[in-house]
C-alpha cells in the first residue's frame, strides 16, 4: 500500500505539471518544437540519463560510483572508501552493467564487470546512462543498462590550465591537473590525478560482543593515473583522436567488522593501460566512425595470516583486450536513416594462484553485426528498429532485436511518450566458465527481455524551467548465472544457470532551474522503485522463490538543491537507500542479516573569484552531515561525518 501511495504521488506531481503548463500555451508551443528538433535521431526512443554540468563539477574530485550513487536511479554496491564499487540497473547484477569509454568496453573479460571506483570523474567530459534495452544501440550484454564515459576536444581554446588540490578527514589527499593547448586544427590534453588516504576513521562496531567504537585498520589506499589525448582535424569533415590512459592503484583491504581472529594482511594492486585510436568523417548524408583500442589489466591479490606465517591466497591475473569498431550512419532522406556497425574483439586472460598452484589461460574471439533503422515521419514522431547478431566461442546468436518510439502526444504541449521493447543476452565471463575449482564450461548465456514506457515533459513557469520524466519498466532474465555450493557436496562453490529473475518497477527524475534577481537556484532529484524476485527455485532446497534479490533495495532516491549569489554557492545533497536483504530467503535475524535503510546528507559552500583569464574556486564540504551509522555491504563499516577542503585554479587563453 505504501508503494502505491508513493507512485500515486509521483504521478500526481507529473500530471499537475501538465495541467499547470496549459496556461502557458504560447511559450510552450515554441519550446515543444525545439525539444524534438534538437534531439538526435539516433537517440529517439531511448531512455537516457545525463548528469548535468553542475553535478559533474561538484563531483569532479570523486569517482564515477559516487556521482551515479547521488545523481541517478542506479544502485551502487560499495565496499567502502577506496574499495571496489559496482553498479546495478533495475535489479540486475553488476555483470549486467556494461561500462564504455568512448565506445570501448571496459568490463573485465575475466570477471565480467567493471570497478567504478577506479574511474575518476576528472578523466571524463561527459557521462550518460542508457537504461534497459536502450543499451542495445551500443552493444549487447547490458541486461540492466550501460554507463558511457566520453572525452571531447575544446577547439575554441588555445591554452587552458586547471589545477585542483583537496585535503580531508582520515589523512586524505587529492591532486588533479589538466593542461590543454592547441588551436582549431590540433588539440592536446593532458590530465593527471592522485588520490590517497589512510582511511582510518572511527565507527560503531555492531559485529562484535560487546559492541564498541573501533578504528578502521589496514584500509589505506592510493590511486594515480594519467590520460593523454591528441585531436587532429585533417579537413573540415574529418577528425582523428589518440587517447592513452595509464593508471595504478594499491589498496589494503580491511577485515570485516565481525572478524575477531588473528590480524590478517590483505591487499589488492591494480594496473591498467588503455589506448584508443579513433577516426570520424562527417558529411550531410554519410558519417563514418572507426576505432581500434587496447585495454589491459594486471591484478595482484594477496591474503595472509602473519601470526601463523600462513599465506591464504596469492593470485596474479593478466587481461588483454583488442577492440575494433566500424560504424556507418546513412541519411536516405528527411525521414529515414540507417546505422550499420561491425565489431571484432579479442580477449585473453591468464589467472594463477601461486599458493594453490592452479589457474587457467584462455582466450575469446567475439564478432557483432548491427543494423539500426531510424524513422522520423513527422516532427512529433520518431522510431527505430534494431537487429543485432553476435558470434563468440564458436556460438552464434542469430537474432537480438530491439525497437523503440518517441511521440509528442499533444501539438501544444511538450509531453513526450517513449517506449522500448528489447531482447538482450549476456555471455558467461571466463571465470564463470574456467575458474578452478567451480567453473562450468557448459553454462548457457543469460537471456534478457525488457520493456519500458516513459512520459517526459519540459515546462516553463515564468522564469522557472522544470523537466521531469516518469518511467515504468518490466524485465525478465532467464538462465541467470549464480555461484552456489557444489551439488556434489564438495567444499567449493560452482557456477550454474539456476535462476529466472523478474524485475519490475518505476523511475522518476526531475530538474528545475530558476533565476530570480541576483539569485540562481538549481534543484534535481531521482527515485527508483525496484522489485526483483527469483521465479525458478525448488522450495525444499532454495527459499528464494518470489523473494527480493540480495543487496537490491526496493527504494532508492536522491535530491539536491543549490543557491548562488554573487559567486557564492550553497549546495545541499540528500540520498536514501532502502532495506537490503543479505540472504536469498529474505530472512531477518538478530545477527543483522538485513541491512537497514540509511539516509545521508551533504552540504557544500564554495566561492568563486574571477581575475581576468584566471578563476579561483574554494570549496568546503561536510559529508554525512548528521553522522549516520550505516553499512552498504554487510560488516563493511562506512565513515561518519567527515570534511573536505579544496582549492581549484583555472587559466584560459582563448
Amino acid at each position: 500500500m505504501r508503494r502505491l501511495k508513493l507512485l500515486s504521488v509521483l504521478f500526481f506531481v507529473l500530471m499537475a505539471g501538465f495541467s499547470e503548463a496549459q496556461s502557458f500555451t504560447d511559450t510552450i508551443r515554441i519550446r515543444e518544437i525545439q525539444v524534438l528538433a534538437k534531439r538526435k535521431v539516433e537517440e529517439a526512443g531511448l531512455k537516457i540519463t545525463r548528469p548535468d554540468s553542475l553535478q559533474l563539477v561538484s563531483f569532479l574530485t570523486t569517482d564515477i560510483s559516487e556521482l551515479l550513487s547521488d545523481y541517478s536511479p542506479v544502485f551502487i554496491k560499495s565496499y567502502g572508501r577506496g574499495s571496489s564499487a559496482t553498479a546495478s540497473f533495475r535489479g540486475a547484477a553488476a555483470t549486467h552493467t556494461q561500462v564504455l569509454w568512448n565506445g570501448m568496453n571496459l568490463n573485465s573479460p575475466m570477471r565480467g564487470m567493471a570497478d567504478l571506483s577506479l574511474l575518476p570523474v576528472f578523466f571524463t567530459d561527459e557521462v550518460y546512462l542508457l537504461h534497459g534495452g536502450s543499451s542495445m544501440t551500443k552493444g549487447s550484454g547490458a541486461l540492466g543498462g550501460s554507463i558511457h564515459l566520453e572525452n571531447s576536444p575544446d577547439w575554441s581554446s588555445a591554452f587552458k590550465l586547471e589545477g585542483l588540490a583537496e585535503t580531508g578527514s582520515f589523512h586524505s589527499r587529492k591532486g588533479f591537473l589538466k593542461i590543454q593547448l592547441g588551436g582549431r586544427q590540433f588539440q592536446s590534453s593532458t590530465r593527471m590525478f592522485y588520490d590517497g588516504s589512510k582511511n582510518d576513521f572511527t565507527f560503531y562496531n555492531s559485529g562484535v560482543i560487546p559492541k564498541r567504537t573501533d578504528t578502521l585498520k589496514n584500509a589505506e589506499y592510493w590511486k594515480a593515473g594519467i590520460l593523454q589525448e591528441f585531436y587532429l582535424r585533417h579537413m573540415n569533415d574529418q577528425v582523428s583522436s589518440l587517447r592513452l590512459w595509464f593508471q595504478q592503484s594499491d589498496r589494503n583491504l580491511p577485515q570485516l567488522m565481525s572478524y575477531q581472529g588473528s590480524p590478517r594482511e590483505e591487499y589488492q594492486k591494480d594496473e591498467q593501460f588503455r589506448a584508443q585510436y579513433d577516426w570520424k568523417k562527417y558529411s550531410d548524408g554519410l558519417n563514418y566512425q572507426f576505432f581500434t583500442g587496447l585495454n589491459t589489466t594486471r591484478l595482484n591479490y594477496y591474503r595472509a595470516t602473519p601470526a601463523f606465517q600462513f599465506v591464504n591466497e596469492d593470485s596474479r591475473s593478466a587481461e588483454t583486450s583488442l577492440l575494433n569498431h566500424l560504424r556507418i550512419f546513412k541519411k536516405f532522406d528527411e525521414k529515414t536513416w540507417a546505422t550499420v556497425s561491425f565489431d571484432a574483439n579479442y580477449h585473453q586472460v591468464e589467472a594463477m594462484d601461486n599458493q594453490k598452484k592452479n589457474g587457467y589461460k584462455k582466450d575469446r574471439w567475439e564478432t557483432s553485426l548491427l543494423l539500426n533503422l531510424h524513422f522520423k515521419p513527422s516532427n512529433r514522431f520518431a522510431a527505430f528498429i534494431l537487429m543485432r547478431s553476435e558470434n563468440y566461442d564458436k556460438q552464434v546468436v542469430p537474432l537480438i532485436p530491439s525497437a523503440g518510439l518517441e511521440w509528442q502526444v499533444l501539438r501544444t504541449l511538450p509531453i513526450i511518450l517513449r517506449s522500448n521493447v528489447s531482447r538482450n543476452y549476456h555471455k558467461p565471463s571466463l571465470n564463470d566458465l574456467y575458474w578452478i575449482p567451480g567453473g562450468n564450461p557448459n553454462l548457457q548465456p543469460e537471456d534478457g527481455y525488457t520493456v519500458d514506457l516513459s512520459l517526459a515533459g519540459d515546462f516553463v513557469f515564468g522564469q522557472m524551467v522544470f523537466r521531469n520524466e516518469l518511467t515504468g519498466f518490466l524485465s525478465k532474465i532467464e538462465n541467470w548465472i549464480v555461484w552456489q555450493p557444489a551439488a556434489s557436496g564438495a567444499y567449493f562453490w560452482e557456477a550454474g544457470n539456476v535462476k529466472d529473475v523478474l524485475s519490475r518497477g518505476a523511475e522518476y527524475q526531475f530538474n528545475a532551474a530558476l533565476d530570480w534577481r541576483k539569485f540562481r537556484f538549481r534543484s534535481g532529484g531521482n527515485y527508483a522503485f525496484t522489485a526483483t524476485s527469483n521465479l525458478d527455485a525448488v522450495g525444499s532446497v532454495d527459499e528464494s522463490r518470489g523473494k527480493q534479490l540480495v543487496y537490491i533495495p526496493k527504494h532508492k532516491g536522491g535530491f539536491y538543491f543549490s543557491a548562488t549569489w554573487q559567486k557564492f554557492t550553497l549546495k545541499y545533497d540528500f540520498s536514501g537507500v532502502g532495506k537490503r536483504f543479505t540472504k536469498s530467503s529474505n530472512q531477518e535475524s538478530p545477527f543483522e542479516q538485513v541491512l537497514n535503510p540509511y539516509f545521508l546528507s551533504k552540504i557544500a559552500v564554495d566561492k568563486k573569484v574571477d581575475l581576468n583569464d584566471v578563476s579561483l574556486n574554494m570549496k568546503f564540504t561536510v559529508d554525512n552531515l548528521f553522522d549516520q551509522n550505516y553499512q552498504s555491504i554487510l560488516w563493511r563499516p562506512m565513515p561518519g561525518r567527515f570534511y573536505t577542503l579544496s582549492v581549484a585554479l583555472k587559466y584560459r587563453k582563448p
